[in-house]
């Protein structure tokens, strides 16, 4: 959507959302993927997690347009722009892997448990999705008592790698992208 100067799809503050997590909450997900297959059968298919499918059923009832119609004419349209697509990565992955590694060292050092502490007992909900971000959601079993600090921090370092990887991955798809 950047690179073609598309509008996001719609972002409407309806309470549509809300009502779908509702219904998700008391019908559960296999009624919730029933319902997507009857609207959008595409998407039902390539969908797996609950928030695209409630966010595929918001669309829908949002615009009238499934998803699935959404990404097709929006992926339609040329390119507004001409971007200069650079990469950046290291010669060897294993340095990459002791940099994020020391990431995670130097935000426990700067206080990372304190913080996530201090937005616990500021009444934000351990399952809201920022707090589901890697780094947060390992800290929190922590505080938690799942597992130690010592394990949570080796958890988001392993979290932090796999994300990398996969990201690395991602971009390497792209033909256009000048490697550095």
């Amino acid at each position: 959507s950047l690179v073609r100067g598309n509008a996001f799809a719609p972002f409407p503050s309806t309470g549509m959302r809300e009502r779908l997590e509702a219904q998700a909450d008391a019908e559960g997900m296999d009624a919730m993927r029933a319902l997507l297959e009857s609207i959008d059968p595409e998407a039902a298919a390539r969908i797996h997690d609950r928030k695209r499918l409630i966010r595929a059923l918001e669309v829908y009832y949002e615009t009238g347009e499934t998803i699935t119609e959404h990404n097709r004419r929006t992926q339609a349209i040329p390119p507004r722009y001409d971007p200069l697509w650079l990469g950046l990565d290291f010669a060897e992955r294993s340095e990459l892997y002791r940099r994020i590694d020391l990431r995670v060292d130097i935000m426990l050092e700067m206080g990372l448990v304190a913080e996530i502490e201090s937005l616990l007992a500021q009444g934000i909900p351990a399952k809201c999705t920022a707090m589901q971000a890697i780094g947060y959601k390992e800290f929190v079993d922590a505080l938690d008592g799942a597992c130690t600090i010592g394990e949570a921090a080796a958890r988001v370092q392993q979290s932090s790698r796999r994300y990398a990887k996969r990201q690395l991955t991602w971009f390497r798809r792209n033909p256009n992208m000048h490697w550095l």
